[in-house]
């Protein structure tokens, strides 16, 4: 069972015996002088992929935990080294753009570039530490709407593929996601200007849609084609995005063709300081237009789930059109 902190990082390392810290320089230099104890290895995480994942769990000293500081490439790693080592897991996340640390499972990528979702661990901690957070960029923290205001495009994708193709559906799972997009925007305000009530909401949301994704079985509560999008967009350009962007450019993008409710999304989005235009995380506008077009093959290619983007033509003008809305 999680326990989540929520309050300072102060001295927990004191009483963890040998430890190893896995993180970045950023985020460490936040912690390191309140931390306490002394660690075992402190490890700068360069990445994700696999082998060099399996270097470290090799590698370093045997340790009686893991503490992984950080947003969701040390918060993985660590989560990774204490599923192989078999030692526990503490996650202080010093932003909160991505939901890793909500997750018992580590994205890890593979030699081709697709992300694997590997391993099944709970930390016994995750330390919500405000002041590290509050001292991160703002925009990273508002991109961990990302993963939360998907629900809006997933749960459509999810109910039309019931009713299309008979796949399983449940109506109190979309309602939970239902009310988890509503306390989102309730709280568009405190989230944007990284309030504590609204880092605690981002966290409280973060762990819902992964509960509700466990009762479901998959992710569907959350996961619809506007990951899509975001898997095309880093396949066509071999490059790494803050994931809660690209996921917003792909719900306006996706929204527009399930309901063309996009303008609404994206004035929801703005509220919230999610930063998903295209020029705001900088892909060109032969990208945007690649990734649009390309992204029902990319789903048909990869056999992924059954979407809005199996019911519909995306030509290159529908792309123009919307490269201009974005742009405007």
């Amino acid at each position: 069972m999680t326990e989540y902190v929520y309050g300072s990082v102060d001295g927990i390392g004191g009483s963890l015996g040998s430890y190893a810290v896995m993180t970045m320089d950023v985020p460490w230099n936040l912690v390191k002088d309140r931390i306490g104890g002394k660690p075992a290895s402190i490890t700068m995480i360069s990445g994700l992929k696999h082998d060099y994942l399996d270097r470290l769990v090799n590698e370093l000293p045997k340790v009686e935990t893991v503490i992984g500081i950080g947003g969701g490439m040390a918060n993985d790693a660590a989560k990774y080294f204490a599923w192989k080592r078999n030692c526990a897991l503490i996650l202080v996340p010093t932003i909160v753009s991505v939901n890793a640390y909500a997750t018992p499972a580590a994205a890890v990528r593979e030699l081709d570039g697709r992300v694997n979702y590997t391993g099944n661990v709970s930390p016994s901690k995750v330390i919500i530490d405000y002041a590290a957070i509050q001292a991160a960029p703002k925009r990273l923290n508002a991109a961990g709407t990302g993963d939360i205001y998907s629900c809006r495009t997933a749960l459509f994708d999810w109910k039309l593929a019931h009713e299309k193709t008979g796949e399983s559906y449940d109506e109190k799972i979309a309602a939970g996601s239902q009310r988890i997009l509503d306390r989102l925007v309730g709280a568009a305000d405190e989230i944007k200007n990284v309030t504590e009530k609204g880092i605690r909401t981002l966290v409280e949301l973060h762990i819902e849609t992964n509960r509700l994704q466990v009762l479901a079985g998959k992710a569907r509560p959350e996961e619809g084609s506007e990951h899509i999008f975001f898997y095309t967009l880093e396949n066509l350009t071999g490059k790494e995005f803050v994931h809660g962007e690209v996921v917003g450019t792909g719900i306006f993008v996706l929204t527009h063709f399930q309901s063309s409710e996009e303008d609404l999304v994206a004035s929801v989005m703005d509220k919230m300081g999610l930063m998903f235009r295209p020029r705001d995380y900088g892909i060109t506008h032969e990208q945007f237009i690649n990734a649009t077009v390309e992204m029902k093959r990319y789903a048909r290619e990869k056999k992924m789930f059954f979407s809005v983007l199996d019911t519909v033509e995306i030509s290159k003008d529908d792309a123009e059109e919307l490269w201009r809305k974005l742009s405007a």
